[in-house]
């Protein structure tokens, strides 16, 4: 066998993917620290391009000024949110100990119900060893706390990315021109370039502003039935949202085991859950196709596999950051006429579509089918 033909063949290519994908995934594994702030500051720089354009052309302002704003403001207010988040779990760790007869009782009542069903907990569970427990683990939730530094460092890392990412992104025009020496042609992918940048622009800036609504939604709704924490907790629920599939049910879940924890019966838990499933319930059928609209398209399985790929290789920001990163790909192979059919599997087929490509595929059956009856027909003959 030659060795153009093989490298032709179905297996070849199928290994080379294989092994192509497993050296990606691998790459990201092991670069992970470097390769999160920066994925975080691309996605951020591609979001507002084209508004610093503005800005910069409009008001006729320098770029490195314009550069060194945006990036300050971007900082100021992940740092703000990182030091939010340290100071809230600081205080529920600080209450953590206080609430040990709490979760005794709570365990007490569990194992005198679960008698009644031939089942029971272990009779030595008492404050004492709740308030051990929790002192064992604290050293963990310390750890946690502790971790808050290096997201400090991540920060300014992904700001520091940000910044070179925007201020040289003329040299991607530049490039085109370099590419093909054809001002039409670099008009054409220059146009292609700002549909996407408008797109992920108005997708990102859809999701935060229908983010920032929950969070205030739930807020009120925390505070008005006497949730502790009650801002922490709706932001914790607001950011988990971002993470499609299981974001919310994880939120809901941790909302509830709090609230039972800190208040007397079940009438501030299941306040607490109907408050959630109802802000999202608004979130998703009102807010989301209100301010966002069907931006990405991307179909149920692709963002639930991003999510499940994101969330083994990146953890959290894995889970957040894959689906816009799935978007971009999509849109990408959609704006280039080569690779738009492949840009169909990342798609949800609408239903009238469907309906017409399975009546297309019907018809061809029938058709087939006729054209056998007519030729056995004809061998009777």
């Amino acid at each position: 066998m030659k060795a153009d033909t093989f490298t032709n063949t179905t297996l070849f290519k199928l290994t080379t993917f294989l092994l192509g994908s497993a050296l990606i995934i691998t790459f990201m594994v092991i670069g992970k620290h470097f390769l999160i702030p920066l994925a975080w500051g691309m996605l951020i720089a591609l979001s507002s391009i084209r508004m610093l354009d503005r800005v910069e052309y409009k008001l006729n302002i320098k770029r490195i000024y314009v550069t060194l704003t945006f990036v300050l403001l971007v900082l100021l207010v992940a740092l703000s949110f990182v030091y939010f988040i340290y100071a809230e779990l600081r205080n529920i760790v600080t209450a953590l100990p206080n609430l040990a007869g709490r979760i005794s009782e709570i365990l007490k009542n569990l194992s005198a119900s679960l008698k009644g069903y031939g089942l029971g907990l272990p009779d030595h569970i008492d404050a004492t060893m709740v308030k051990e427990y929790m002192k064992g683990h604290s050293a963990m939730i310390a750890g946690i706390l502790s971790s808050f530094s290096k997201s400090i460092g991540s920060a300014f890392l992904s700001g520091i990315y940000l910044f070179f990412l925007i201020y040289y992104r003329d040299n991607y025009l530049y490039y085109l021109y370099q590419l093909y020496d054809n001002p039409a042609r670099v008009r054409a992918e220059r146009q292609r370039w700002d549909e996407i940048l408008d797109v992920l622009t108005s997708f990102l800036a859809g999701m935060m502003i229908v983010t920032l609504i929950m969070i205030v939604m739930l807020y009120i709704i925390f505070l008005s039935i006497g949730v502790e924490f009650a801002l922490f907790w709706a932001v914790l629920v607001g950011i988990f949202t971002l993470v499609p599939y299981v974001g919310n049910p994880i939120g809901m879940v941790i909302v509830f085991l709090f609230t039972t924890i800190t208040h007397e019966g079940w009438l501030v838990p299941l306040l607490a859950l109907g408050g959630i499933f109802f802000t999202n319930f608004l979130q998703e059928n009102l807010f989301k196709p209100l301010i966002i609209g069907d931006k990405l398209k991307l179909n149920a399985f692709l963002i639930f596999l991003a999510v499940i790929l994101g969330g083994t290789i990146w953890g959290i920001s894995g889970m957040i950051l894959f689906m816009p990163i799935v978007g971009i790909v999509k849109l990408v192979l959609e704006k280039n006429e080569s690779t738009r059919p492949l840009s169909v599997l990342f798609t949800h087929l609408p239903s009238n579509v469907r309906y017409h490509l399975l009546e297309t595929v019907k018809q061809g059956i029938e058709k087939e089918e006729k054209e056998e009856e007519k030729e056995k027909a004809k061998g009777k003959e």
